[in-house]
């Protein structure tokens, strides 16, 4: 009997030793006007050694990664991999021990995310390495999202079920950026100019100019390089525009075969809802300088120009574009980061990390975690990808809605 109760206690003693935590996944998207402070953030969360990859779809649509010469290690610049629309993440963080989390990333646009987010549907995504010491493949794989960032309220958008949860880490500013070769004499648009862009994707540039004279702007044309409609970039210009921010909208890209070969800007046909899903394809198109575009009878290519819609960080990375010099002002105001702390510019919206009711105990610190450093990698100047809510003046309470002073 003695001995028995000596292995029944050394039994109970072995019971209270706590299991080791296993590893776990994270899946994560949304905002792609976001993605360089959410890849920021979720780095300043991992210990040392965590392996990064990040990678994009070529020409083909395969998703293949960038080259990382300090595979399987983070990279030692961001720079090459904060733009991309994949990213993964595989590590220790000191909030989980030795747990390995893994974090998957697929930035896809904001209203999209909020869509696969309610709907839970499968995203594409980067392979994560086995080991700590292996490298990535380009061999995909798919997860449904735990949480997305998004540019709008989930109310701006027509999916409204289940009801999310959120915690806003930031304001996003936005801006239209005229493309490399624009007259200097386009400088200005406003709100009811933007409307006319939005909704013909291409305006006569005297519209936008006022010059009427004789050899002016009045056989030339500015048309619209746009986002897809599952944008939270296009949902809130589309909003603060009072255009509508679930309106259709013509979208013109650059070509290089258009026009018998010549390089030019060319309406997208026939989905007039069909933009680009990253704010990088139009920051590119805008670094072109050919004065070229389909005119406004959809036939004749005349002397044109294009007009970008971008977050500001994207905005301040177009070709020729590092001091703003290509910022078009918006009703007369220049973007500024004090413009729009201080109500004088309009045109931005809440950066939103949302999530669905009963979370496990780990995302649930996970997302504690990130709520906490996101507003801390935000970035300053021209490079900022938002600004804080503690340094906002002003605030609305829903897209495009009127701004009044922060009590």
């Amino acid at each position: 009997m003695k001995l028995n109760k000596y292995l029944l206690g050394g039994l109970a003693g072995l019971l209270l030793v706590p299991a080791a935590q296993a590893d776990f996944t994270i899946n994560i998207t949304g905002s792609t006007a976001f993605r360089a402070a959410a890849y920021t953030g979720i780095l300043s969360l991992y210990d040392a050694g965590v392996n990064v990859n990040a990678g994009s779809l070529n020409a083909n649509g395969d998703l293949v990664t960038v080259a990382n010469p300090q595979a399987p290690l983070a990279p030692s610049s961001a720079s090459i991999y904060n733009g991309q629309n994949y990213m993964t993440f595989s590590g220790t963080m000191p909030a989980f021990g030795s747990q390995i989390v893994t974090i998957n990333c697929q930035w896809s646009g904001s209203v999209e995310g909020i869509r696969d987010l309610t709907q839970g549907n499968n995203l594409s995504l980067l392979s994560t390495p086995v080991s700590q010491t292996t490298a990535y493949t380009n061999a995909p794989v798919t997860g449904v999202a735990d949480f997305t960032f998004t540019d709008v309220f989930q109310s701006t958008t027509t999916y409204k079920t289940p009801t999310l949860l959120k915690a806003t880490v930031g304001v996003i500013p936005f801006a239209l950026v005229k493309s490399a070769g624009a007259p200097a004499n386009l400088t200005n648009i406003t709100h009811q100019q933007t409307r006319t862009l939005f909704a013909a994707g291409v305006v006569p540039l005297s519209y936008l100019t006022g010059d009427m004279s004789n050899g002016g702007d009045t056989n030339k044309v500015a048309c619209l390089i746009g986002r897809y409609a599952g944008s939270g970039t296009r949902f809130a210009i589309f909003a603060d525009t009072g255009y509508g921010a679930l309106k259709n909208s013509i979208n013109y890209k650059h070509s290089t075969t258009a026009d018998a070969g010549s390089p030019a800007y060319t309406q997208v046909t026939p989905d007039p809802n069909e933009g680009y899903t990253s704010g990088s394809n139009i920051r590119t198109d805008l670094g072109f300088s050919t004065a070229k575009a389909l005119g406004t009878d959809g036939a004749t290519y005349v002397t044109g120009y294009a007009i970008g819609t971008l977050g500001v960080k994207d905005a301040f990375s177009v070709a020729g574009n590092s001091a703003g010099a290509l910022n078009l002002t918006y009703d007369g105001q220049a973007y500024s980061t004090n413009a729009v702390q201080n109500g004088q510019y309009t045109m931005w919206s809440y950066q939103h990390f949302m999530w669905k009711s009963g979370l496990n105990a780990n995302l649930t610190t996970f997302k504690n975690n990130v709520v906490a450093t996101i507003p801390n990698n935000l970035g300053t100047g021209t490079g900022a990808s938002g600004i804080p809510l503690s340094a906002m003046t002003v605030e609305r309470f829903v897209d495009g809605g009127p701004i009044g002073t922060k009590y």
